[in-house]
């Protein structure tokens, strides 16, 4: 194919490509047959798209070292969708300076399939996030423990689930107002993310309870010490209550402890058991943890 012009065959073959990225389901299938497709057809290996700046997909590592070419494809009045194409040598910008029209031409045609791909993974994302925190929510768990779980199991490694809960939030509400009570969760929020591994889940599942998922982790010790510097970040926190006056407040935070599978091997008996320990710590005081232990909690009834 003589890729410098555009001819009939050329945008049958676009058409074809489009019709068949209509049948993947996700983002990231999408933009990996493309990144095929974009290789064997015209021999551009290395690219990154974005929306707005914000990266949707990328084949490389490490940019730093790579010359670029930028296409930009008008969505909508507000979405833009960038594409980025890297090369090294003289040979890989000649391939990309050649095809250039063609390749301008097939992201125009197949743009509005890659768009509406990326609205619905935005609202499904939304589905699952607290809009409050941006963290994940109880429905979010779920479908990931379902996953998760069998995964864990099948590797023979341990997971530690702890909850969360502020000491007397209820006193926030009542003392001040739900904007102070917003400000609290928000930085309880931050401070969970900033205690924990990235590859850890940190959720909130409840108005002011929280669950963190500490993943392949050694010894309910270690899960304990990450408790105990969940806490003591959280003690050191400062909620502005009111910018004028420089008024601040400080909450304390108890955390319940539950391992899988050694406590629970199902969803449903990890939130109970989380739920019992985090029960009687806060029975305890303030700033306390309490690993879940059957055979001391077996009387317990919530509900």
């Amino acid at each position: 194919m003589n890729y410098n012009k555009l001819n009939s065959y050329s945008f049958q073959m676009i058409i074809a490509l489009n019709d068949h990225l209509k049948t993947l389901h996700e983002l990231d299938d999408i933009f990996a047959y493309l990144s095929s497709y974009l290789n064997k057809d015209f021999g551009i290996s290395r690219f990154k798209a974005a929306i707005n700046n914000r990266n949707i997909y990328s084949n490389i590592d490490s940019c730093n070292d790579f010359k670029s070419k930028n296409l930009f494809i008008k969505l909508d009045e507000n979405d833009e969708l960038e594409v980025t194409f890297y090369f090294e040598s003289g040979l890989e910008q000649d391939k990309i300076e050649s095809t250039s029209e063609i390749v301008r031409t097939t992201f125009n045609l197949i743009s509005q399939t890659i768009y509406n791909k990326y609205l619905t993974s935005q609202l499904k994302e939304l589905s699952l996030k607290d809009t409050l925190t941006g963290l994940y929510n109880r429905q979010y768990v779920d479908e990931y423990l379902k996953t998760m779980l069998p995964l864990s199991s099948r590797e023979k490694k341990k997971v530690a689930f702890l909850k969360i809960g502020i000491d007397h939030f209820k006193a926030v509400i009542d003392e001040f107002d739900y904007n102070t009570g917003d400000k609290v969760l928000k930085e309880l929020a931050l401070s969970l993310k900033d205690s924990v591994r990235t590859s850890d889940i940190v959720a909130r599942i409840e108005s002011d309870e929280f669950l963190v998922i500490l993943h392949n982790i050694n010894s309910e010790d270690n899960a304990i010490k990450v408790a105990e510097k969940i806490i003591e970040n959280f003690k050191n926190k400062k909620v502005i209550v009111n910018i004028d006056t420089n008024q601040t407040l400080m909450k304390t935070i108890c955390a319940g402890i539950s391992m899988f599978p050694d406590d629970a091997s199902k969803t449903e008996e990890i939130f109970r058991s989380s739920d019992i320990a985090l029960y009687e710590a806060r029975n305890k005081g303030r700033s306390q943890l309490f690993k879940f232990k059957k055979e001391e909690t077996n009387t317990i009834d919530l509900f």
